[in-house]
């Protein structure tokens, strides 16, 4: 892969290129769960196998992996020090499926012991899978292609962002959400066949590819969401995501005081006594806040408001109003997310009137590149 990549800057500067790397060779590595006690799996055929490679035991339907002080357990009996991996046709995890195999890793995480679960899966599979857990069914494959190439150029980035870890990305909206198998469609198929090894590229670099639910008309440029400018995210004017069809367009979330008291604790140390916008982005996303708890003021960003009362409570940072009273904070807004990039629902109905997907990606990546990778 990184014969790709640099096969892609010497295409770029007219320099020869080198012959490319099998596509069938690359992989990514998802972070599919954390676990303290115990991993259970289930499929058919399923075999455990050491870190170098023995198998262990008979095929079974199912496999429990715990959680010892020296290492991994299977059965009771010692297992491995480091890491197990269990293989089959497909495997069950979490209340998701899984093709081929699952590692399981002895590992620590923020001071705790704990068993992390890594996929290891084609690329092209996984952008599928992330196709289908993105966006809904029923979309126009304009949309879904789209999200196809904003997803691999962002697990490409990743990747080599971090070679260093036993996984790539998150399986959340930390990196992009991947459910495993059981959600994918033919569509979501068809979008990752028909742009296969497309990525986004600028200045002989892959693109940061954000992307996020709906932006509420406007997209948020890359200096104003994340403090640093970046020439292919400006912010763009999208006039689909209002109309596509979204619940998230417009709303309105009444949130108890004392909810809100707990939520902002940390920054004013007492129950909050006014609330209320100081600044805006050029997008008119909230850029800082003030609160205030007796005689003590505190401004925070629009991303510190949001993420202390809750990415799941609060929308977006896309907020008309906020109204405090004796009993509710009420907090009313549009869109969904982080608003940096492409806008799913954006691109849903941009597609819906047959707009191709380079054009959408045009739209919310002004200026950088539709690039064959492979």
């Amino acid at each position: 892969m990184l014969a790709l990549v640099f096969a892609l800057c010497a295409a770029v500067s007219g320099e020869p290129t080198p012959a490319p790397v099998p596509t069938d060779a690359e992989t990514v590595r998802i972070a599919v769960g954390r676990f303290p006690d115990a991993v259970i799996v289930e499929g058919t055929d399923l075999v455990v196998r050491r870190s170098d490679g023995q198998a262990i035991g008979k095929k079974a339907n199912r496999v429990k992996i715990s959680l010892g002080k020296s290492g991994l357990f299977l059965d009771g009996k010692p297992l491995d020090r480091d890491i197990a991996t269990i293989t089959g046709p497909l495997l069950k995890l979490a209340g998701h499926s899984y093709r081929g195999a699952l590692e399981v890793r002895f590992a620590t995480y923020k001071g705790k012991v704990e068993m992390l679960v890594v996929h290891p899966l084609e690329l092209e599979t996984y952008v599928t899978g992330i196709v289908s857990s993105e966006l809904p069914r029923g979309w126009p494959l304009g949309a879904y292609q789209a999200q196809a190439v904003a997803a691999r150029t962002f697990a490409v980035t990743q990747k080599y962002r971090r070679l260093d870890l036993p996984y790539h990305m998150e399986s959340s909206v930390l990196d992009q959400v991947y459910h495993g198998v059981e959600r994918e469609h033919g569509l979501a198929e068809e979008a990752a066949r028909t742009t296969r090894g497309l990525v986004l590229t600028s200045q002989r670099h892959l693109a940061q590819t954000y992307f996020h639910a709906a932006c509420g008309g406007t997209t948020e440029s890359a200096l104003e969401g994340w403090g640093t400018s970046i020439d292919y995210l400006p912010g763009s004017t999208c006039t689909k995501c209002m109309t596509s069809g979204t619940n998230r367009a417009t709303w309105k979330v009444p949130i108890k005081r004392k909810d809100v008291d707990k939520a902002f604790a940390s920054v004013v140390g007492g129950p909050i006594s006014a609330i209320k916008i100081v600044a805006r982005t050029d997008s008119r996303r909230v850029k800082k806040v003030e609160l205030q708890s007796g005689k003590k003021r505190k401004v925070i960003t629009g991303a510190d408001f949001r993420r202390l009362l809750g990415w799941s409570v609060v929308w977006s940072t896309q907020i008309d109003s906020i109204i405090l009273t004796k009993s509710e904070l009420v907090v009313a807004g549009r869109g969904s997310g982080h608003g940096v990039g492409l806008c799913q629902w954006g691109a849903k109905g941009y597609a819906d009137d047959g707009v191709p997907y380079d054009e959408i990606l045009h739209r919310y990546y002004p200026g950088a590149a539709l690039t064959r990778l492979y």
